[in-house]
């Protein structure tokens, strides 16, 4: 039973997450992206909040600020990519965001972590995938999506590399609230308005902070704790497939073979990547 509860709980944060850069993309459409993100990962945030108010209590500073500052970036990255989305199809933001996985391993290396020659090759196929990418696009919004994934790397490697972070549900909690409430911020300060926004968007937004947050988040938290993180960690290559597909069958973005040829390349590098990792506590809701 347990088993097919793990298959269904898999799919379901596949889903989740898959389904995140197509709901990014409709939101961004007639919302301010950066004021619709941030208040999508606040109210999620708030909710968790309400869900558990005990789970921050008993957290000194440093893990607090360790918590906030990885959430600025882990979320200010994906609103930034929802802003790039405007003008960027979303199963090519996923693609991109996708080489998240190589980013850190570069980070990892700049801070005395050395790779191996396989490590180094999947590297530059990942990256040769993600150059094909951004070179081949008129849009110049595809290079803030791949600036996006570097931050993501930030908040990611700052997060594994910091010793007692408090556990997934406080952490999580506290990257939503203060990721949130920076991109509110930013988006008051840089003039972002709400104009006529369609009751599309408004689904979206709601369809993110509900299930891109809170369920995906849920998801994460049960897998890590039922199952192998490396079972977990295929959500890296399957969310970036889903999102092209949906992308390409329901969001008419055209299926161009030099995309196909992007995708094989950062697909099957992340994929040898994760294979290649050694087994790694997660402490929290960080999509590596």
């Amino acid at each position: 039973m347990l088993k097919y509860m793990v298959f269904l709980a898999l799919a379901g944060l596949w889903l989740c997450w898959g389904t995140s850069f197509p709901a990014m993309r409709v939101m961004a459409q007639t919302l301010p992206p950066l004021s619709a993100s941030g208040t999508a990962f606040l109210a999620a945030g708030l909710v968790l909040l309400a869900l558990r108010p005990t789970a921050l209590r008993g957290l000194n500073f440093r893990q607090l600020a360790t918590a906030a500052t990885t959430g600025v970036c882990l979320l200010g990255a994906q609103g930034t990519v929802a802003l790039a989305e405007r003008t960027t199809f979303a199963g090519t933001a996923a693609l991109v965001v996708a080489a998240l996985p190589l980013w850190v391993t570069v980070l990892n290396a700049m801070l005395g972590e050395r790779p191996t020659r396989a490590g180094l090759l999947r590297v530059l196929v990942g990256f040769s995938g993600v150059a094909l990418l951004t070179g081949t696009q008129p849009n110049a919004w595809t290079f803030v999506v791949a600036a996006a994934g570097l931050v993501w790397a930030i908040g990611t490697v700052l997060t594994a590399r910091t010793p007692n972070l408090p556990g997934p549900w406080a952490t999580t909690t506290v990257q939503l609230l203060c990721g949130g409430a920076v991109l509110l911020a930013i988006g008051a300060a840089t003039g972002e308005v709400v104009g006529q926004p369609t009751a599309t968007s408004w689904l979206a937004l709601g369809y993110l902070a509900l299930v891109d947050s809170l369920a995906g988040f849920g998801l994460y938290t049960w897998l890590l704790r039922t199952t192998s993180a490396a079972l977990v960690s295929t959500y890296a290559y399957a969310v970036p497939i889903l999102a092209c597909l949906i992308s390409v069958l329901f969001m008419k973005e055209p299926p161009r073979p030099i995309m196909l040829a992007g995708a094989v390349l950062i697909i099957t590098s992340v994929t040898t990547e994760l294979s290649a990792r050694k087994p790694r506590t997660h402490t929290a809701n960080t999509r590596t």
